[in-house]
């Protein structure tokens, strides 16, 4: 492992690192990827060693690359962006590159690490997402890591020539200490 912060059992999670930018571009990119994010311009790897630059430096957000443990490979990124340090709030992103790593476990477990993180840690509140209606499988990816639905963005992104609705859904540190026991 290089530079682990955190650490589960299939995968782990470090400060991204300017090498890393071949694995985010490809996360924005490839159009299974893409397809799914909702990306609609290209980007290079160029673009990619400034922007991790950029986010190592801004406070308002906490970034990580998803690496497996063997072999020790970086396969996408997760973050908590548009961080409210007041209201004690965050809004969660993920992004595994490529599909042979989808369906793997990992982002499920790389979502319970930073979750983890941010409500022993950080002591943040909330936690929140916005998902395609259609990815049923990251809804029940994050519903069984305890996310909740809590309403409909109707028409919220274009892609692909049409309009998607997007579901807001969040998770509480209530909830996620009342899951902690039952565990």
């Amino acid at each position: 492992m290089t530079n682990p912060f955190l650490i589960g059992k299939k995968i782990y999670l470090r400060a991204p690192e300017a090498q890393d930018a071949p694995i985010y571009a490809l996360s924005e990119n490839h159009p299974e990827a893409r397809a799914f994010l909702y990306y609609a311009l290209p980007t290079n790897i160029a673009q990619h060693k400034i922007r991790i630059e950029e986010r190592l430096n801004d406070h308002n957000a906490i970034w990580f690359t998803m690496a497996t443990k063997s072999p020790d490979k970086p396969i996408g990124t997760i973050a908590l962006v548009r961080i409210d340090w007041i209201g004690r709030m965050a809004t969660f992103y993920i992004a595994i590159a490529e599909s042979a790593n989808w369906s793997q476990g990992y982002g499920s477990e790389a979502t319970r690490l930073l979750i983890d993180y941010a409500f022993d840690t950080l002591n943040f509140n909330r936690i929140q997402l916005h998902v395609s209606t259609e990815n049923q499988r990251a809804i029940k990816a994050y519903q069984k890591t305890g996310f909740k639905i809590e309403g409909t963005l109707r028409q919220a992104m274009y892609f692909s020539n049409r309009y998607h609705d997007f579901y807001l859904m969040a998770i509480l540190k209530e909830d996620w200490l009342k899951a902690k026991i039952n565990s």
